[in-house]
């Protein structure tokens, strides 16, 4: 459903990510898991289009993928990026409608949904999104991602600097909206206790390619291969 193959490249001459080849299927819910620094952001961005490719593609429904990020968006595939990314000037409301509006969808429809996902965003609907705590933007950022209608989230470091009853909370929705909706999740984190709430599968990153590939049971149950690749 969702493919990168062969990825390789990263920020002018310096190649970050080299020949990474993952797959989600339908429905699926599968981690990105590595240490600080190994190419998990880079290989988001190169999912996104968002950094060009030296060599390999990625295919969304069967689809080789256009160049485009916003083409991309129009296939289905919805992006978290770490650090967040909302407007600052514009309230929550208008954060979220202008996402789905952009993707061709009823932004109205789009905000209903989000306040009934999030309803922690509910009191601050008119509120400008700068104003918003590090948690409440992360939510939004999520509740902007689900306004494009996405077949495939990918999602960078979602609980990063986010208090923990907000990352149960963005837990609960992640598992809801798969269950419920059918959305296949990819979430590069360092957080493995999040993903093993959430995540059936996971592949670990070393130094730029992909290391392993791996259950939740298994990777839960070896402590020793937590700490060698993971630093847990």
């Amino acid at each position: 459903m969702f493919r990168i193959v062969n990825a390789t490249g990263g920020y002018g001459k310096t190649v970050i990510i080299r020949d990474v080849t993952l797959h989600v299927d339908a429905g699926e819910v599968v981690a990105l898991l590595g240490r600080n620094g190994v190419g998990k952001s880079t290989l988001m961005r190169f999912a996104t289009g968002l950094i060009p490719a030296s060599h390999g593609h990625v295919e969304i429904g069967g689809v080789t993928a256009p160049a485009s990020p916003a083409k991309r968006a129009k296939l289905g595939l919805g992006y978290v990026p770490q650090g967040r990314f909302v407007f600052p000037r514009m309230t929550v409301i208008e954060n979220i409608a202008v996402a789905a509006e952009a993707n061709g969808h009823n932004g109205g429809k789009a905000v209903e949904s989000a306040m009934a996902d999030f309803p922690m965003l509910k009191p601050k609907a008119g509120d400008l999104a700068g104003g918003l705590s590090g948690g409440q933007q992360q939510v939004l950022a999520l509740a902007r991602a689900l306004a494009v209608q996405p077949h495939i989230l990918l999602l960078d470091e979602p609980t990063e600097g986010v208090q923990p009853s907000t990352i149960d909370e963005i837990a609960g929705v992640l598992k809801r909206i798969n269950r419920d909706r059918g959305i296949a999740i990819l979430v590069a984190e360092q957080d493995l206790d999040f993903c093993l709430s959430i995540a059936t599968r996971a592949y670990v990153m070393e130094k730029g390619a992909i290391r392993l590939e791996t259950d939740r049971d298994r990777l839960s149950a070896d402590k020793q291969l937590q700490q060698e690749l993971l630093g847990v």
